[in-house]
């Protein structure tokens, strides 16, 4: 899945009148999360330079992840306290999801505690 697949994807299902680049934005702090607690990739120190790419590193079926993340945000930001929690519940079974598939495989999951 791609960035702007994403973003016209989340624009059908959840209309906001949020920028892209806030939403670039938002999706950029999620790959360097799935780098860093999935994949073992980066430190939360380390620069992490990820705009430039398109393509999202999470495989079909989990890629479901990012659009949950940004519907999850914009309820953060626009919406009630139930429908963010609501939002962000369905965001967390997504991560858990992906984050079970790495372990799964054997991947750097394999050694962390998966909520």
């Amino acid at each position: 899945m791609t960035k702007s697949e994403v973003l016209a994807f989340v624009q059908s299902v959840k209309p906001h009148e949020l920028e892209d680049a806030v939403m670039l934005r938002w999706l950029d702090e999620l790959e360097k999360k799935i780098a860093c607690e999935v994949h073992g990739r980066f430190s939360r120190e380390e620069p992490y330079i990820g705009l430039a790419a398109e393509q999202l590193t999470v495989p079909t079926p989990y890629d479901k992840v990012y659009w949950t993340y940004l519907v999850s945000m914009i309820e953060f930001v626009q919406g009630t306290p139930e429908s963010y929690q609501f939002a962000n519940g369905v965001f967390e079974e997504a991560w858990r999801s992906y984050a079970r598939f790495v372990q799964r495989k054997g991947g750097f999951g394999k050694r962390r505690f998966v909520r």
